[in-house]
């Protein structure tokens, strides 16, 4: 895992992300947490990790010894464990885990799997990590309601330059 490459569209620094994203990934990382019935006890892996927001929620559930995260950007890495002294914070993807079989009791991805190149690998990932009556939880943005939340920001970006991206058209 530590060869993953940098993932693609996802090497701005943390405080950049948190500029644009934080303001919604921390108000979301403590409902998507009480979503997925994350307590005290709990092992708990964040998978697309980010610079860290729901890294820091779930430590203050658990504690930092009984969290780990992972992400396939080199600066959200370094940010998050900056940010999170103590927490495992490990270079990768969700497709290939490297954690062993049946060490987390909640395997958790907020606002990622738009991002995994195969959503099938990262489920069976997500599964053999998990204890035997673990969770899997995951939390994607509202594409049904066209995604009031970044549909300004891609317009701008569109009338820019045509061929910009847009997450209109992701696989979930």
């Amino acid at each position: 895992m530590g060869g993953a490459p940098e993932a693609e569209g996802f090497d701005a620094g943390g405080d950049d992300y948190d500029r644009f994203m934080g303001r919604y990934s921390r108000p979301l990382a403590s409902r998507f947490a009480d979503f997925a019935a994350v307590e005290h006890g709990h092992r708990v892996l964040d998978v697309g990790c980010g610079p860290g927001a729901l890294v820091a929620e779930l430590v203050g559930r658990v504690g930092t010894d009984s969290v780990s995260a992972v992400d396939p950007s080199v600066s959200f890495v370094e940010a998050c464990r900056e940010r999170h002294t103590g927490v495992d914070v490990r270079l990768g993807g969700g497709e290939d885990l490297d954690f062993p079989d049946g060490a987390f009791d909640r395997v958790l991805a907020q606002l990622v799997l738009h991002f995994v190149s195969d959503g099938e690998q990262v489920a069976r990932e997500f599964h053999r990590v998990l204890r035997p009556g673990g969770t899997a939880a995951a939390c994607v943005w509202d594409l049904d309601d066209d995604m009031e939340l970044l549909r300004a920001f891609y317009d701008a970006a569109a009338a820019v330059r045509e061929d910009a991206p847009d997450e209109r058209h992701l696989r979930f």
